[in-house]
């Protein structure tokens, strides 16, 4: 009887290691902070092109901001404001 040679194929095994997770974290933590400081320079922009001058105090305010809703929010109050005194900046101001 002829010997049969049995070929054992190793297993590749997809796990992720645990440098793979802090990895795929750190991206997706640069995004955010990408696309909220994106959202911070828009309002910014636009409180410069409705207004001329933003007041210092007022970028570093808006520069604080880390809340991708709350950026949107003021993006939305600046659109519609007249002056910057019509802007609500104690509404969620640093969250």
């Amino acid at each position: 009887m002829a010997s049969t040679i049995h070929r054992i194929r190793p297993r590749v095994v997809m796990a992720k290691t645990m440098a793979d997770i802090l990895r795929e974290q750190g991206i997706e933590q640069g995004i955010e902070q990408g696309e909220t400081r994106a959202k911070q320079e828009a309002v910014l922009k636009l409180l410069q092109f409705r207004f001329n001058d933003v007041p210092e105090s007022v970028a570093n305010q808006v520069a604080s901001i880390q809340s991708a809703s709350r950026l949107d929010s003021l993006f939305e109050e600046a659109w519609e404001a007249d002056t910057l005194d019509e802007i609500d900046w104690q509404n969620g101001s640093n969250s």
